[in-house]
């Protein structure tokens, strides 16, 4: 999207369109307050027949979440000029004009957010996976398709509005044919139940969410709307990347929960391990892989006049070095809805001390650098919470030796391919150099990797299956 975005854009239309996306998923996150999390909670803990009830349930409070989220974007349109100071006019303009637009799309969008996680509770990975791949090809098409064929941001707008009606009517369709019959269900109780459990999960995502657009936001307020186009481009965990560890941590919830219901202490270390060496053995070298080819990948993508975004996406790219799994489904697994509420305050507090002076000192360098000091430091703070849980050390809370060694694999892989990036072809073109280095990258990985066994042959196996589609029709 951002790659689209950025070729078929002026710079500050591209700062206006992240600044309305930056608005709609703060307001998201405000409006879906834990209450879509807290369905992997309760589908281990009600009967089958009163899951379609609670998922039911879940909508409608969405639906009045989304109400008052769509009425905090419309207010907000009226705030633009004080906000957006050092923004230029005709952008500032653009921005108030199109933010009732977005509050439109949030009301839709909104009350559809926990389909996805329905479906992954209901042990229906596939339908689960279809339906975001719909929903995700959907948005993508609206917004980027009038824009490739020449017409005007604001129609990539109603485009994306018409989208969200029709994923609102597809969504609730879709819930209501896989979910088993209603049979039975106590509403009362476990609604009281949910909205207690929903709340300091919803504030935690809320917070984590403000923690990841803090810096962004920042940006906008102190620097022109063609920095914030820069930071936009640099600022990314690569979603490629990013999405494995939650998409991970999200199947797994429901038995992380059911092993710790069951005091299986082992088996849920175990299986908590498992995870993170499958994930750490895929998001580690392409991080690094990513670090190593920033500038071309920067260039090639988004253009030289994106240059000044190389440093801030390969800050930003260490974070991901953190991101081996998904740390609040085990807090929640242990129904410790305040300690992830914790974490992630913390991190925010972090986050807005750093951010403004770095921002004032270094520009959007200074913004990407205080992110990473503050995700290193929250991560410590994550480790001992759950080391509480887990009644162990907070260095035994992750497999760090094999950590290690994946990491360390693709950091003498991606250092050889850095020297041959930079003096067998340094005259090579941009694209050429880009290609070349991902497989030098990825051969030496294999390699080192291989030699020092910390890929092994069950995971070349497994590898071999996800090349060949395998889980599609298995």
């Amino acid at each position: 999207m951002a790659i689209s975005l950025v070729n078929l854009l002026a710079k500050t239309d591209f700062a206006v369109i992240s600044y309305l996306l930056l608005i709609y998923e703060s307001a998201r996150y405000l409006a879906t307050l834990g209450f879509p999390e807290s369905i992997f909670y309760f589908f281990e803990r009600i009967t089958r027949n009163a899951k379609k009830a609670f998922a039911l349930q879940t909508c409608a409070i969405m639906m009045v979440t989304a109400t008052i989220s769509a009425i905090v974007i419309f207010g907000i349109s009226f705030a633009v000029p004080s906000l957006l100071g050092h923004w230029d006019e005709a952008s500032q303009s653009a921005v108030k004009d199109f933010l009732p637009i977005m509050a439109l799309v949030a009301f839709l969008e909104i009350p559809t957010w926990p389909v996805s996680n329905v479906l992954l509770a209901a042990d229906r990975q596939k339908d689960a996976a279809w339906y975001q791949l719909l929903a995700s090809g959907m948005t993508f098409a609206a917004i980027i398709g009038p824009l490739a064929l020449g017409f005007p941001l604001m129609v990539s707008l109603y485009c994306l509005l018409a989208y969200s009606l029709l994923r609102f009517i597809i969504s609730f369709i879709w819930l209501i044919i896989v979910l088993p019959p209603l049979v039975e269900y106590s509403g009362k109780t476990l609604l009281r139940e949910q909205i207690k459990f929903a709340i300091p999960i919803g504030a935690s995502s809320l917070v984590s969410r403000f923690n990841k657009f803090i810096d962004k936001f920042v940006v906008s307020l102190l620097l022109p709307a063609t920095a914030l186009a820069e930071y936009n481009v640099g600022a990314q965990e690569i979603p490629i990347v990013r999405v494995i560890p939650f998409a991970v941590g999200s199947v797994l919830i429901s038995r992380y929960v059911n092993l710790q219901l069951q005091d299986k202490k082992e088996e849920l270390l175990e299986l908590w391990y498992k995870g993170i060496r499958k994930v750490s053995l895929v998001v580690l070298p392409l991080t690094i892989m990513f670090i190593v080819i920033a500038y071309d990948f920067v260039t090639v993508l988004f253009g030289q006049e994106y240059e000044a975004a190389v440093i801030p996406f390969q800050i930003y790219s260490l974070i991901i070095l953190m991101r081996v799994t998904y740390y609040g489904s085990i807090l929640q697994a242990y129904g410790d809805t305040k300690g992830v509420l914790y974490v992630s305050l913390n991190l925010l507090v972090a986050n807005i001390i750093l951010s403004v002076p770095f921002t004032l000192m270094w520009g959007i360098n200074g913004a990407a650098f205080s992110t990473l000091l503050a995700n290193v430091y929250n991560w410590v703070v994550v480790l001992n919470r759950i080391g509480k849980h887990m009644e162990l050390p907070a260095r035994k809370v992750l497999p760090f030796y094999y950590y290690l060694k994946v990491l360390a694999s693709a950091v003498a892989g991606g250092g050889l391919a850095w020297l041959a990036r930079n003096f067998i072809f340094p005259d090579m073109s941009a694209i050429g150099s880009l290609g070349a280095t991902i497989v030098i990258f990825l051969i030496l990985f294999a390699l080192i990797g291989t030699f020092s066994k910390t890929i092994s042959k069950e995971d070349w196996r497994q590898f071999g299956e996800w090349m060949r589609l395998k889980f599609l029709y298995s």
